[in-house]
């Protein structure tokens, strides 16, 4: 086992789902694990979900697919219109679509009778996203059209905000409005839907009007809060972890890594740990970054390198061996995935799901 390791705390995922529940309680619940699990570890993380949510949701068929290996039992959606070619594992994994294309729905129909199996899907509105999704006025022109459509049963509809966690509500506000009119629209020709569901972690919290009949939190469930929503009792998941794996003392005017960015001011001690860009760990965050050492900061200093990177702690006695935290907790201080994507110019989810498969993820019970 390597010493870099990115520890899933499974009661904190736990806590983050009760947490969610609460927030939206006659609901059902879509845990979004794509992309890993935004990074914490997409088959792990479902295990331990199964018997507390609802849904699975992934962005494309292969997700779908692992998960079903992995003898996961619960219905998955694929949240990302899928391949023409996609259609027969669709149909032998009994996953579920998006409908937002009728030639799309005419080929998986025609591969749902071939195999004898009845395909679910659901409605995609495009509200403001503009990526993906029809249009909100041909919704029930669409449905009309998949009445043709004998081995596919389209049991809900849904859309994407764009701006949910956002302090200015106002087009979020406009997409829920166009998302509603949609809907009703649909009811009034005479369609139902089982799930409704518009709400990501930013609406979940911010919008309860979107809740619907589905709500599908993502990174929220790993303990990373929305924009502008401090204390929800949400708890961080992942912590990204290490060891010292070699020291020395270096002089004034010597320097550290490639690019001689560091630069020895006085004598000092180098550590150097497991850990890089090829693991995840930003090279933006050069000259940046810290850890937590013996639950004290210390600098990442030098051009962070693909496998490694260098901790100057001073004087500091430290050992081979020594733990090294640099996502998580240690003693009473902290660095968190929001402190991370500040540092580098980017957004939170863009900090976990950069943590490389070489990573291990170890799954930890406190």
């Amino acid at each position: 086992m390597r010493s870099t390791v990115a520890e899933i705390n499974i009661s904190a995922l736990h806590n983050n789902i009760h947490i969610l529940r609460a927030q939206a309680p006659n609901t059902a619940l879509m845990a979004m694990v794509k992309a890993n699990a935004y990074g914490h570890s997409m088959v792990d993380c479902a295990r331990e979900m199964e018997n507390e949510v609802d849904f699975f949701g992934v962005a494309v068929m292969y997700e779908g697919v692992t998960l079903r290996l992995a003898k996961i039992t619960k219905p998955i959606v694929v949240m990302m219109p899928p391949d023409i070619y996609d259609a027969e594992k669709f149909c032998e994994c009994d996953l579920q679509m998006v409908a937002c294309s009728l030639d799309l729905l005419r080929d998986f129909n025609q591969e749902a009778k071939k195999q004898n199996v009845v395909l679910k899907a659901h409605l995609y509105i495009d509200t403001g996203m503009r990526r993906d999704g029809i249009e909100p006025h041909e919704a029930v022109g669409f449905m009309n059209a998949c009445t043709e459509f004998t081995n596919i049963s389209i049991i809900g509809v849904c859309t994407h905000f764009a701006t949910a966690d956002d302090s200015d509500t106002n087009f979020a506000m406009e997409q829920l409005a166009k998302f509603t009119h949609a809907v009703d629209s649909l009811h009034n020709a005479g369609y139902t839907f089982q799930y409704i569901h518009a709400a990501n972690s930013g609406a979940v919290f911010h919008h309860p009007s979107a809740h619907f009949t589905m709500i599908r939190p993502g990174l929220s469930l790993y303990g990373i809060a929305p924009a502008n929503k401090p204390n929800t009792g949400l708890q961080p998941v992942l912590s990204l972890k290490t060891r010292i794996n070699a020291l020395r003392r270096i002089q004034p005017g010597e320097s550290v890594s490639y690019g001689r960015r560091f630069i020895a001011a006085q004598a000092t001690t180098i550590a150097t740990i497991p850990i890089g860009y090829g693991d995840g760990y930003s090279r933006i965050l050069t000259g940046k970054a810290h850890c937590i050492l013996h639950g004290k900061r210390f600098p990442i200093v030098g051009t962070i390198c693909m496998d490694e990177c260098m901790i100057d702690v001073g004087n500091e006695p430290v050992d081979l061996g020594d733990d090294v935290v640099l996502i998580g907790s240690q003693g009473k201080e902290t660095i968190s995935v929001n402190e991370l994507a500040d540092r580098i110019g980017t957004i939170t989810y863009d900090v976990t799901t950069m943590i490389t498969a070489r990573v291990p993820r170890i799954m930890v019970y406190k």
